[in-house]
Order: structure tokens, then C-alpha cells, then sequence
């Protein structure tokens, strides 16, 4: 019998990916085909998709890039449409999932035209552009969180809570406790600004770890994810300060080393935030000021109203107050602590059996086989 098919739609960045991913390989044990339609940025994790199928469709955004790249988006678009129809034609879906950014947009737009049932999952504590138009098409939505903001009217009664699925190299560490610094002994210190680096810490933080004190600094393990044209400079303000240092541009056992740090600077994208939650680990959280509708703001403040995490705009933090947030912090293993625990309240663990069992409903599926009556 032939395996249904499921396509799921997602940006190439691995916030929208990666839950993807996840929920493309639960659906896979529960007997369907999936297929995962991207841009062509999905390929920086091939290590990552190993079992998932990744078609590449060509998308635009309308909303940002230049002039050229603005006026050239509904051509790509157009175009992406085009050959998502073409394929979904030869394998028709029972459903195509979007997992936002601009190119889950045409597969979607294209499973409408062919009048398949379609559904949308945000991971962001705010509803994204191409999602808000999409549920404006009809789109089904499984959200991350109760109170996602942008939701139209119309659609917020029928949305679900799902949660948002994590890989499960995360979940591998959802039952792990928080091992908090001992007193005058290794602190050790994460700092990422997501799947795509953020230059902001490259030359922020080397300034302000020079304002700590020796004894400080004798202590620190620090662990940075830089970008690539960053690594040489970043490293060589590390040696100065002779710190204990490893630098990469991409790590691709981050969940451990969340587990194993005693505290993370990062940004907030909604897959930083999920996976922190599960993993259970205390943050200071700087959320990317240009993000499109302040997602990350919002995102970051899930934590940081409920005390898992400390919430600080780019703009107000200078090299003088992260030294001190970060002297601060090294003294006080219980705080760090207790907003590990905070932060796991806050983890929804089971999010893609949650998603799967949303997708199987809607689909009108279960195992893979067809179920009487119709979710639509």
C-alpha cells in the first residue's frame, strides 16, 4: 500500500527547519512520506536531515532585501508556486504543513490552488508574515504558545497549542538537572546568536570579560559560536586576555553543550527558546533588534516573565553592564539555579507528538491509514 504523503514547507533557517525536521521524521514512524520543500540555505545543516527527503523551491520576500531583490520576489514566487504544484501533481499530499519564513509561502499557496488541505505551525510567540497571510487562505494553525500575538480573529478558535517540536538531540536531555558552579571553580559560558551567528557578541563580549578580574577570568571555559569571518579576530581578543576559549562557526552538538554550561548569552529565535526550556538552562537573553514584528522580544520574554531567564535590549547593554551581569552571576550558582528550573516549567517536551497528533486529525489520518469521516 502506498505510504501517504505529507509535505512540509520551511525557511531555510534553522528556527523553522529544524521543527520541521522533527516533525517530519515522528511522521515517518507513523507510516507517511514526508517531504520537506526549502530554500536552498537548508543545505548548511545536510549533516543534520540525514532520513529527511529535502526538495529546494525557489521563494522572495517582499519584505526585505533591496530594491532588486523586492522587485524580483513575486517573479520567484511565482515561480516557486509553479514547480511546487508540479510536484505535488505527481504526488499528491493528503495535507502540506508551513513552518514559516518566505519560503513556505509558495508550497502552500500551491497545495490551496490544488485545493489540498493545508495547516501552518508557528514557533514564534508572534504570528509571522507569511503565516498571518496563510491563515488568511484557510491555513489551520498550531502554535507554540497561548497567547501568540497576530492571530487573526477568525482563525483563534480553531487554533491548537502545540508546543514547539525540538530535535531529539535536545530531548536527549530533558530529564537532565542543572549543575549548578561550584564556588571558585570552572564557570562555564555559552554564548550563540542562533543558526546564523550574531556579530554583536563577537566584539561586545571581549570587551566586557576585560573588565573582570583575573581570578574571574582564571575561571571562565568559554565556548562562542562566531561567524565565520570573525573566528581569527574574536580568538585573538580571547588569547590577549589569556581565557580559556573554543571558537567555531557552526557546533553541531549544541544541545550538549546547553546542557553542560552553568549559563547562555544568545539571541532568542523560537527554537533558542524551546530548546533552552527543555534542556532547562538559565539565559541572558538578547533579543536581534531589527526582527521583524519584535518576535524575538516577545519570544524572549516567555522566559523572562516567568524568571527562567534575564531579558536585556542590544541597545542598553554595554560592555560595562554584561561584565557585570556576568561577575554577578558566577557568585551566585543559586540564582542560575533556580532559573534553570524556572526554565524547564516552561518546556512543552512532547510538542511533536502534540503536532503529529494535530497533523493526523486534520489529515483525517492515523498510522498512515485513512479514517472514516473528514477533519476538514
Amino acid at each position: 500500500m502506498t505510504k501517504p504523503t505529507i509535505y512540509l514547507a520551511a525557511g531555510g533557517t534553522g528556527g523553522h527547519l529544524f521543527p520541521a525536521i522533527a516533525l517530519a521524521r515522528a511522521l515517518q514512524k507513523k507510516n507517511f512520506k514526508t517531504i520537506i520543500l526549502t530554500d536552498a540555505r537548508a543545505m548548511q545543516y545536510a549533516s543534520q536531515t540525514e532520513g529527511v527527503d529535502l526538495q529546494l523551491l525557489t521563494s522572495g520576500s517582499i519584505y526585505s532585501g533591496g530594491k532588486i531583490k523586492k522587485f524580483l520576489a513575486p517573479l520567484k514566487i511565482l515561480l516557486g508556486v509553479l514547480k511546487a504544484m508540479i510536484i505535488m501533481i505527481s504526488n499528491r499530499p493528503v495535507a502540506v504543513i508551513g513552518f514559516g519564513g518566505y519560503p513556505s509561502f509558495p508550497p502552500l499557496l500551491a497545495a490551496r490552488l490544488l485545493f489540498c488541505k493545508i495547516a501552518i505551525h508557528e514557533q514564534n510567540a508572534v504570528l509571522g508574515r507569511a503565516n498571518r497571510m496563510l491563515s488568511l487562505l484557510g491555513a489551520r494553525i498550531a502554535a507554540s504558545y497561548a497567547g501568540t500575538r497576530h492571530v487573526p480573529s477568525s482563525s483563534r478558535g480553531s487554533m491548537v497549542v502545540t508546543g514547539n517540536p525540538v530535535r531529539p538531540e535536545v530531548l536527549r536531555y530533558k530529564d537532565s538537572a542543572y549543575s549548578r558552579p561550584n564556588e571558585n571553580g570552572t564557570f562555564n559560558l555559552l554564548v550563540f546568536g542562533g543558526s546564523q551567528g550574531a556579530s554583536i557578541f563577537s566584539t561586545l563580549l571581549p570587551e566586557a570579560l576585560s573588565l573582570l578580574p583575573r581570578e574571574k577570568l582564571n575561571r571562565m571555559r568559554l565556548v562562542q559560536q562566531c561567524r565565520k569571518d570573525e573566528l581569527a579576530s574574536t580568538l585573538q581578543a580571547y588569547g590577549a586576555l589569556s581565557i580559556d576559549a573554543e571558537l567555531r562557526d557552526f557546533f553541531d552538538d549544541m544541545p550538549r553543550r546547553i546542557m553542560k554550561s552553568h549559563l547562555v548569552i544568545s539571541r532568542s529565535g523560537a527554537t533558542t527558546i524551546s530548546e533552552m526550556a527543555v534542556i532547562g538552562s538559565p539565559s541572558l537573553l538578547v533579543p536581534l533588534p531589527q526582527s521583524i514584528d519584535q518576535d524575538q522580544k516577545t519570544n524572549a520574554l516567555q522566559l523572562g516573565n516567568h524568571e527562567a531567564a534575564w531579558v536585556v535590549d542590544q541597545k542598553n547593554l554595554t560592555p560595562t553592564k554584561l561584565a557585570e551581569m556576568i561577575g554577578e552571576f558566577m557568585e551566585s550558582p543559586l540564582k542560575l539555579e533556580t532559573a534553570a528550573r524556572a526554565a524547564k516549567t516552561r518546556a512543552i517536551p512532547q510538542a511533536t507528538e502534540n503536532l503529529v497528533t494535530f497533523v493526523e486529525t486534520y489529515a483525517g489520518f492515523t498510522n498512515g491509514i485513512k479514517i472514516s469521516g473528514d477533519a476538514a
